[in-house]
Parts: structure tokens; C-alpha cells; sequence
């Protein structure tokens, strides 16, 4: 019995490490989301992604595991996307968006933290840094699909399809500053915010590297 719970709580840990939710995030942008179609399995998948996404960052958000929170942030979600899978309905579509946006500038910021509090510089940090980045461009891609939803097809150029996936191509080529200019922004406030992400897309690095350095600085000074 006693390996049996050593070994759960082994798992329990790693699945709530920023190891495996970087993994989990990876898999998901390079992987699931470029090959997945709007079809049934695409937006199962998708409900697949965040199940995992959303159970393996919570731990992280609230130490003490309120019921409150993992209703609010495991439960309601997963109703909600379940829904979308068979009714389509644009209302549900927004709804999830914005939830899943609330939920990562949340972590986010959490993690952010966790990276830039004083200490040697670890793996563990470097992880953090880059969960953060593609965070970034995870809430933009769903913010530009929310504008999408709103101002309809008339808000982009070149879309082939208006599923998350595209938007999520296209907020990863703009916060790269890539700009490939297969897909252009024509609605005023995407082209407001696509800005705004290339723009953090180049001080984000620039600014975490000398932040890192200077911590490693003063950690090797101060041994």
C-alpha cells in the first residue's frame, strides 16, 4: 500500500509540475492544433487538450484545492466545451474562450512570479519563462478568435478555416514577428492587438534574458 501511494503521489506531482504542462502546451501548438480539423474530432481534441491543461495547472493557482476553485476552473469549463462539441453555438464558443483567457493571464502571472523570485537559476525557472511566452500567444490566439467571433470573416484575410487552430497560427507567426502575411488583420482592434503581441513577442525575451542573468549574477556573488 505504501508503494502504491508513493507512487500516486509521484505521478500527482509530476503531473502538476511545469515540466509536464509545458509538454502539455507544446504538444498541443505544434502537434494537435496545426493538424486538427473543425470537424468533431478537431473540438474533441480540443476538449481533451484542456482537461489535462486545466488539471495540471490548478494545483498551481490554489494550494489548498477549495472546492470553489475546482468547480469554477475544472468543472464549469469542461461543461462548457463538452457543449460546443455537439451544439456549435457561437454564445458557448465566446463563453469558453474567455474563461480559458482568464485562466491563463491567471496562471500566468502565478508562474511569472515563481520564475523571477530570488533564488539560483534552475531548470525549473527556464520552463516557467517559456510556459509564460506561450501563454501569451495561446490568450492572443483566443482573443483574436473572439474578434472573429464578434465582427465575422470581414475581421481577417486569408483564413482558410475559422477554427482555433488558424488563430493560434497565426498569433504564434505574429508573436515571432514571422509576419508571414498569409493572414492579415482588417478589423481595427485585431490589428490594435496583433501589434501588441509582436511588440511583447521582442521585449519579452530580450528582457527575461537580462533579468535571468542578472539573478544568476547575484546569486553566484552572494555564494
Amino acid at each position: 500500500m505504501e508503494q502504491i501511494s508513493g507512487l500516486l503521489n509521484s505521478i500527482r506531482k509530476n503531473w502538476q509540475s511545469f515540466t509536464f504542462l509545458l509538454v502539455v502546451l507544446l504538444i498541443y501548438m505544434f502537434v494537435l492544433s496545426p493538424f486538427s480539423n473543425g470537424g468533431f474530432l478537431g473540438r474533441l481534441l480540443f476538449l481533451f487538450f484542456y482537461l489535462i491543461f486545466l488539471t495540471s495547472g490548478i494545483n498551481l493557482l490554489n494550494k489548498k484545492r477549495t472546492t470553489g476553485i475546482f468547480l469554477i476552473f475544472i468543472i464549469t469549463p469542461f461543461l462548457i466545451l463538452l457543449a460546443d462539441i455537439f451544439f456549435r453555438l457561437p454564445r458557448l464558443v465566446l463563453g469558453a474562450d474567455l474563461f480559458i483567457i482568464i485562466y491563463c493571464i491567471w496562471l500566468g502571472s502565478i508562474i511569472l512570479k515563481r520564475t523571477f523570485f530570488k533564488g539560483n537559476i534552475t531548470a525549473h525557472r527556464i520552463e516557467g519563462a517559456i510556459i509564460v511566452y506561450l501563454l501569451t500567444a495561446l490568450v492572443f490566439a483566443l482573443i483574436y478568435h473572439i474578434i472573429f467571433l464578434l465582427y465575422g470573416q470581414s475581421a481577417y484575410n486569408g483564413l482558410i478555416n475559422y477554427e482555433r487552430s488558424e488563430f493560434m497560427y497565426f498569433s504564434l507567426t505574429t508573436l515571432t514577428t514571422v509576419g508571414y502575411g498569409d493572414i492579415t488583420p482588417v478589423n481595427q482592434l485585431a490589428r490594435s492587438l496583433s501589434n501588441l503581441e509582436a511588440l511583447n513577442g521582442q521585449l519579452y525575451p530580450a528582457i527575461l534574458i537580462a533579468r535571468l542573468v542578472s539573478m544568476e549574477f547575484v546569486s553566484t556573488r552572494d555564494s
